[in-house]
């Protein structure tokens, strides 16, 4: 899929591209962002995963998974759409092997985004996020994995911020102080909670 993808920005002439995917396409942005670096400008990557195990994702959507597969009748197994969906279902248990570590080639600036309820574990999209060097990290709160479909207007507005703005590596420390300075000076001192 990432060569096909390749393969139509050169048909279509594009030199560089924000690349946003979810689920599977959230590891196509990743594989895009890994082996084209100098097509991809931006990267959204929703609910992505980077090997077929319970480390990625929750135990129950695999077994919840194989069931729905097995329950396929083979009447539907023939079709042509029955096909499609047992094969796409597939790549959940076969797909894809990338080590944290080989994320550190992406260059581009990366969002990377999943549900509080998503079926990816928040710890494994906190490794993605840790390992890609120009990142940053979004949990959708009360979201699940279909959050572009639940709650499009939340999703279309974190990701339309992303690309619209210019990306700026945070450093932790320095840019709190920054940030505290400046409300001091425009809000007279900061009052400490009690």
């Amino acid at each position: 899929m990432t060569r096909d993808a390749i393969d139509l920005l050169g048909h279509l002439a594009f030199r560089r591209v924000a690349v946003l995917g979810w689920s599977d396409g959230g590891i196509e942005a990743l594989l895009l962002g890994m082996r084209h670096p100098a097509k991809v400008r931006k990267i959204v990557a929703m609910a992505a995963t980077l090997n077929p195990t319970d480390e990625a994702v929750y135990p129950a959507i695999i077994t919840s998974t194989k069931s729905m597969m097995d329950a396929i009748p083979a009447s539907v197994r023939q079709t042509r759409q029955g096909k499609r969906e047992l094969k796409v279902t597939q790549m959940l248990f076969d797909e894809p092997h990338i080590t944290p570590a080989a994320l550190q080639v992406i260059t581009a600036p990366t969002l990377v985004i999943i549900g509080d309820h998503d079926l990816v574990r928040e710890e494994h999209a906190l490794a993605i996020y840790r390992h890609v060097p120009n990142s940053q990290l979004c949990i959708l709160p009360d979201a699940t994995h279909m959050v572009p479909y639940d709650d499009p207007a939340l999703f279309n507005l974190v990701v339309e911020r992303f690309l619209r703005s210019p990306y700026t590596k945070r450093d932790r420390i320095k840019d709190f102080f920054k940030s505290y300075e400046a409300m001091k000076s425009s809000n007279g001192e900061a009052k400490p909670d009690r």
